[in-house]
């Protein structure tokens, strides 16, 4: 099985800068604005972007771990403290099928936000659900066949790969 390398780390901390900056002008607004990253490389992409965000806005930018099983995520609870009507953006490393991006945003939909915003790094075009979305850093047309992942090692991201 061959590997190919989509992004490189130096790729990908640009793309995260990127990314930073097109959240705050989507959030430019916000007093407050709550990340929320999905468990595993999307919580340590959305804790990327908040140290980002904090270094370039005054937004007060609170971090928040989801937690869920991407098999099974109706049986799920999420235990994330956010007062209704906040804003919020949601983050995951890459979207594949739309699955666990759409459960996610159900979920989040029971905190009732005033605004809801998706941000990913990778964006396939396979998606099965209709989610998307509104903040990527790549976009990337692969096979059903292919899986796209970020590689972190020691809290640093070494790269995105296509298997």
């Amino acid at each position: 099985m061959s590997t190919t390398e989509i992004l490189n780390a130096e790729e990908i901390q640009f793309k995260i800068q990127r990314l930073a900056w097109e959240l705050y002008d989507r959030h430019s607004h916000a007093k407050t604005l709550h990340v929320v990253g999905i468990k595993d490389n999307g919580y340590w992409l959305a804790d990327q972007l908040v140290t980002r965000l904090r270094e370039i806005s005054d937004i007060d930018v609170t971090l928040h771990a989801m937690v869920m099983d991407k098999d099974n995520p109706v049986l799920d609870e999420i235990q994330i403290d956010i007062p209704e009507n906040a804003e919020l953006a949601l983050v995951d490393d890459v979207l594949n099928s739309g699955r666990t991006l759409l459960w996610a945003v159900i979920k989040l939909m029971s905190f009732r936000p005033r605004v809801l915003s998706t941000t990913v790094l990778v964006d396939r075009s396979h998606k099965r659900y209709p989610v998307k979305a509104d903040v990527k850093g790549l976009s990337l047309s692969t096979t059903l066949q292919e899986t796209v992942q970020l590689n972190v090692v020691g809290g640093k991201a070494v790269n995105v790969y296509l298997v």
